[in-house]
């Protein structure tokens, strides 16, 4: 389109030089109101959207990278104390239908003897300490100044039990000391039966205390529902045998098996074994 230069209309305003230039030069000139009006317009938006669109790309991000992230491989550090066993064995989590049969015995229900004393055995309810490494002792919580210490002359850590065990010691003694097994294990004399009754009972409600508080400390939120019994006169009654997310407990149970301190094993361990206490830090009492 071409446009014809400005005439000069005399007393009807203002007149333009010839310089001042055609028409077409001051409908695009970037100066006019409209055009600075979009100017402006586009930059609040650009200020605006710019940082909201970068906001958005970052939180999607975030997202997809937690996404990628196997909940098996982060879920065990952040729902119990640090422990050196978790990065080297599989604690991945994994579905198990729990036995909660009322009246169907298995292995670890029978009456006092050597069938069941030898299913308790097998989870490794009697195994032994095992050593920590000095370098992971204070991540794993052994920082008292009264801490047994290994030697140097025998490698040095901290002599220590894996709670799963210990609590599945204390389960075993309640069982034993249950009135239908009392007699039997009190007979045998072996191992918390070889004390006097009064320790025995210490024994028995420190075991009992412990897994209250472990029970309190990671509580099972999941359900137990009911099932009707009895085609005759159907009753309801509480269904047991539920689906639960467990960790590997063989892994772990292996692991602590494999690192039971040889001396204890042998039963022959050596007098200096352990670093002499600071007398000052020894307790005056049983804690």
């Amino acid at each position: 389109m071409k446009y014809s230069p400005l005439e000069d209309k005399g007393d009807q305003g203002s007149q333009l030089s010839e310089d001042d230039g055609p028409q077409d030069s001051l409908l695009s000139s970037p100066h006019t109101p409209r055009k600075e009006y979009m100017h402006r317009k586009l930059v609040l938006l650009s200020s605006v959207l710019i940082p909201t669109a970068s906001l958005l790309f970052l939180g999607l991000g975030i997202w997809i990278g937690r996404k990628s992230i196997k909940a098996n491989d982060i879920c065990p550090v952040h729902v119990q104390s640090y422990s050196p066993i978790l990065n080297e064995v599989d604690t991945s989590m994994h579905t198990v239908r729990f036995n909660g049969s009322f009246k169907k015995e298995n292995p670890f229900r029978l009456d006092a003897g050597p069938e069941v004393d030898a299913a308790w055995k097998s989870i490794g309810s009697d195994y032994k300490v095992i050593i920590v490494p000095p370098s992971e002792a204070k991540k794993a919580g052994l920082t008292k100044p009264s801490q047994v210490r290994v030697a140097k002359k025998y490698g040095g850590g901290y002599p220590a039990n894996v709670e799963v065990l210990h609590q599945l010691h204390c389960l075993n003694l309640l069982r034993k000391a249950s009135w239908f097994n009392y007699e039997y294990y009190a007979a045998k004399k072996e191992g918390p039966f070889m004390n006097e009754e009064n320790i025995l009972k210490y024994h028995f409600t420190h075991c009992l205390d412990t897994l209250r508080q472990q029970l309190m400390c990671q509580p099972d939120t999941a359900f137990l529902g009911q099932v009707w019994w009895d085609k005759k006169a159907p009753k309801a009654f509480i269904d047991f045998d539920n689906e639960h997310k467990c960790k590997n407990f063989e892994a772990i149970r292996q692991w602590a098996e494999d690192h039971q301190l040889p001396y204890l094993l042998e039963d022959n361990v050596p007098g200096d074994f352990l670093e002499a206490p600071d007398i000052d830090l020894v307790y005056f009492e049983i804690p």
